[in-house]
């Protein structure tokens, strides 16, 4: 946080800032191993970890999720999964649809992962 100083002089404005006496403690990030033990010991799901993997989170973890973490979730898996399969034009009419017709597969199979979710719901083999 900063204490402004401000001087006017006519046409010409002069600011002096000073840091302010005792900034806010600094929060220590957690040492890797700390982070991988919680990565290993919890179920993560979309919004609730900084970091999750990617292939392995399941429809029932994105079912579980909050609103607002499963659409970005969502809206994430189908730029991923479309990027990895080379698809460098989307129809954007047909978005809503599609990501309605793969939570509807997650709904009927919560324990798919979400990729797989994402095959089955358009009649590829679910990876593995």
């Amino acid at each position: 946080m900063l204490k402004c100083v401000i001087s006017l002089i006519p046409l010409i404005a002069l600011a002096a800032c000073e840091p302010a006496a005792n900034p806010p403690p600094a929060v220590a990030a957690p040492s890797p191993a700390a982070a991988l033990q919680s990565a290993a010991t919890s179920t993560p799901t979309p919004g609730s970890m900084r970091f999750w993997s990617v292939e392995q989170v399941r429809c029932s973890q994105l079912l579980g999720a909050a609103d607002d973490d499963r659409a970005a979730a969502t809206m994430f898996y189908y730029g991923y999964l479309a990027a990895q399969a080379g698809i460098r034009s989307i129809d954007v009419t047909r978005i809503e649809a599609n990501i309605h017709h793969v939570m509807d597969q997650c709904a009927q199979t919560p324990n798919l992962t979400v990729p797989q979710a994402f095959d089955v719901a358009f009649g590829q083999p679910a990876r593995h």
